[in-house]
């Protein structure tokens, strides 16, 4: 028999998302408790957030397991939906969760979700994306590097899946793309190099096409015009920039290099590898 389900609160992360995040809290209204924790946006994201009834906690950016974590900690109620801020839900998908809510025979859900690209969705090129957001936070919790953060269900606690898609708006053009890109590749790299592992040759070399064929032509990208070939190819680079990022990472100091280019107070080592 099925009972009147329990409270669940809908946990945001968001910095400087005045475009996003009036359209993600307007899908989860059906929800008990809504926390924003945002890390000092200088738009309206904060003004907008209490706007639409959600409770704004300030907090500096800590990576994105921490700051995921920090939302989660903030919810008032054991269910939570972690949500991005340019993520939101399609109508109807309240009275799905309230009904498995309701009756939950699983510890998490997860979703599929849909992510767009100039205009329009790209369910094959980047698809299957299975997405856990609904779960109990005694039973699960966020863990990754700096970036591609999931959720980790504890065992012996399952997962179920949501009809109900989630929808992303990903990249609204591809200079936006490009730039996401090229900050996601730096922050792997970082993740990379501080985990051990060395840079590779053979792995910068295959790693691109492999990746381009796998989107465009295993995942149907094909089938997704222009746009399809372009989220594939600018996926293709992210994949070689992470090897290179390494590589500038984990370089060689060249000696040659560092005597036919004078130090300056104002740039002290200018073959320095990077390190951002």
């Amino acid at each position: 028999m099925t009972g009147a389900s329990p409270p669940l609160s809908v946990a945001v992360i968001a910095f400087n998302e005045e475009r996003n995040l009036a359209r993600c809290l307007a899908s989860v209204r059906f929800a008990d408790d809504v926390v924003v924790v945002d890390s000092g946006s200088t738009d309206r994201t904060r003004e907008i957030a209490r706007r639409e009834g959600a409770r704004v906690v300030p907090a500096p950016w800590a990576g994105y397991v921490a700051q995921k974590s920090r939302a989660v900690g903030e919810a008032r109620h054991l269910w939570v939906l972690s949500l991005d801020a340019d993520e939101w839900l399609e109508p109807g998908a309240g009275d799905e969760i309230r009904s498995i809510l309701a009756n939950p025979s699983h510890a998490a859900y997860a979703f599929r979700r849909i992510s767009g690209f100039s205009g329009a969705f790209l369910p094959r090129t980047w698809g299957p994306d299975r997405q856990v957001r609904l779960f109990r936070k005694d039973a699960a919790r966020f863990e990754g590097g700096d970036v591609h953060e999931s959720v980790r269900v504890d065992p012996p606690h399952t997962i179920g899946e949501i009809g109900a898609p989630l929808l992303h708006l990903t990249h609204r053009s591809v200079h936006e793309q490009v730039e996401r890109l090229n900050r996601y590749s730096s922050l792997a790299s970082r993740t990379a190099a501080a985990s051990g592992r060395r840079f590779s040759v053979p792995r910068m070399l295959a790693g691109p096409p492999a990746a381009f064929v796998k989107m465009y032509l295993m995942k149907g990208g094909i089938a997704e015009g222009v746009r399809g070939f372009i989220a594939a190819a600018n996926h293709a680079h992210y994949v070689f920039l992470k090897s290179a990022k390494l590589w500038d990472r984990t370089r060689p100091r060249d000696a040659a290099f560092d005597d036919r280019v004078p130090a300056t107070p104002e740039d002290p080592a200018p073959g320095a590898r990077y390190d951002g």
